[in-house]
């Protein structure tokens, strides 16, 4: 993933005022698309509508793919997590992220709601990114799935990150768009599991993009992967 495709409680921004007020829940409609609950910006029915026509079709076809790769267990837990898709509201985040707390959201002008959710946050950029970051809903969602079914102190993911970060392996790898750079599974042990789920499922913007080089790479993760997200 880009690196500005983080979970929101681990950005350091603060604001010089107090934040606005943010847009009241009836400001939504709320959809199910294969089996999640996803709160949709009125302005992208009405005076953005062929955009939000777009980007909740482009989200219910990333859904989808998710119903076919994860194993039902797991795909379960993942449907329990809300999905908001926005028109514009980026002021933190360009495009998706996951609200793990209540407290930043409320210190940043957020919903309560959105705690727990997963938020696109710019319908544009969520279209256009796509088609370099393909798995970046299931990033998000994987976050939540950390979060919630493990927590984020777990001891056998942060293990494996502490193996990785120190091995080196991830300092220099190939980026889809041909560069060599260090990977964002190396921010911390939530990117490392997310990045890796992207992998493991999907493909990732970042090597190894796969399941195979996964693998290959990275065998610790591969297993742990399999562990968790299995029936």
């Amino acid at each position: 993933m880009i690196v500005t495709l983080v979970a929101c409680v681990l950005l350091s921004a603060e604001t010089a005022e107090k934040p606005s007020a943010p847009e009241p829940i009836t400001a939504y409609h709320v959809i199910n698309l294969e089996g999640w609950d996803v709160y949709v910006n009125k302005r992208l029915l009405r005076e953005e509508k062929e955009l939000g026509d777009e980007a909740t079709q482009l989200l219910k076809d990333k859904l989808r793919e998710i119903c076919r790769l994860v194993p039902k267990r797991p795909l379960a837990e993942l449907q329990k997590t809300p999905i908001w898709l926005e028109l514009d509201d980026d002021k933190f985040d360009p495009c998706a992220c996951y609200h793990p707390d209540v407290a930043w959201l409320r210190q940043n002008g957020f919903l309560d709601k959105k705690e727990k959710c997963v938020e696109i946050s710019n319908a544009r950029t969520f279209l256009d990114w796509s088609r370099q970051q393909p798995f970046m809903i299931l990033h998000e969602l994987a976050h939540s799935y950390h979060d919630r079914v493990f927590g984020y102190d777990d001891a056998a993911i942060k293990a494996a990150y502490e193996r990785a970060k120190e091995s080196g392996e991830y300092e220099k790898v190939l980026r889809h768009n041909g560069k060599e750079e260090r990977h964002y599974a190396m921010q911390n042990p939530m990117e490392y599991f997310a990045e890796g789920t992207e992998a493991y499922f999907g493909t990732n913007d970042f090597y190894p993009f796969v399941n195979v080089e996964l693998k290959k790479h990275d065998p610790q993760l591969h297993k742990l992967l399999g562990e968790i997200w299995r029936d």
